[in-house]
């Protein structure tokens, strides 16, 4: 049965120990039970700060109280981005991370996502986060096609990348890869963080949010060093598709930016 994959994103706070709901509630889809297999979230400084860091957790909450077993206390870890000393901050990578968790939900029910900040910030994170789930849980399969398309993106909204169209001997996909890289002079005090979209208007698609391999934090002064380059790793997922079929991809970006960045998002296939 096929993946679904539902995501926010908003700001954080700014003091120590706050902890700030994500975007709006996250409503299942009718139906159910749904086996809830994946939990992502990352996190990126909005305004360059040298001797700031950024550390803080994921939190979970079964807001209407139908997800089995409850996952109160519901914290998990993100990677944390140091502080840096002098004006010239460079631009940090926040690397994805994908806990496996085990949940069932029922048809309807509301989760909350939450970032719980361990530091004060002068100005409150970015932060994007969301749920994998589905009837069965994906597994990674060896890739037989492959395909991608790529454009640029600066604006806060959610934004056509391109078309892509599968093979006539495909049936379903089997993972998904999405990443930017940032094009041009970089531009002070300027995050770059978001989540890509999946639709069709040739087969009928769950919903279909997934999270960029990175997103990036604000750089200030002469931005010094060089961003990491996340590992190539496709996101297991099984959604069966009819061959030739068209799959359209977006982006939402969580800022609006005056740097263009390279958005590309491929899909792997049988």
């Amino acid at each position: 049965m096929p993946t679904h994959a539902l995501a926010r994103q908003g700001a954080g706070g700014t003091l120590a120990g706050a902890r700030t709901q994500i975007g709006a509630d996250i409503e299942l889809p009718a139906g159910g039970p749904w086996n809830i297999f994946g939990l992502w979230m990352q996190a990126v400084k909005d305004t360059a700060a040298a001797a700031e860091s950024l550390a803080g957790n994921i939190v979970i909450e079964s807001h209407s109280g139908d997800i089995s077993p409850d996952p109160a206390p519901g914290t998990f870890p993100l990677p944390a981005l140091g502080s840096q000393t002098g004006a010239n901050v460079g631009m940090a990578t926040s690397a994805l991370t994908i806990w496996p968790v085990n949940w069932q939900g029922a048809g309807k029910a509301i989760i909350r996502l939450n970032y719980e900040q361990q530091l004060d910030q002068a100005v409150g994170a970015q932060v994007a986060g969301g749920i994998i789930f589905g009837n069965e849980i994906p597994v990674a399969r060896p890739i037989v096609f492959c395909d991608g398309v790529s454009n640029t993106q600066l604006a806060a909204a959610d934004t056509a990348v391109g078309t892509i169209t599968l093979s006539t001997r495909a049936s379903r996909i089997t993972g998904i890869f999405a990443d930017i890289t940032i094009d041009g002079a970089l531009t002070a005090d300027e995050a770059f963080i978001g989540i890509v979209r999946l639709g069709s208007a040739d087969i009928p698609l769950p919903p279909a949010q997934y999270p960029l391999a990175r997103a990036y934090s604000a750089c200030n002064g002469t931005p010094v060093g060089h961003m990491d380059v996340p590992p190539i790793s496709f996101i297991p997922i099984d959604i069966p598709v009819v061959g030739g079929a068209r799959i359209d991809t977006f982006i939402d970006l969580g800022l609006v930016t005056t740097v263009e960045c390279t958005v590309n998002i491929w899909l792997a296939y049988e």
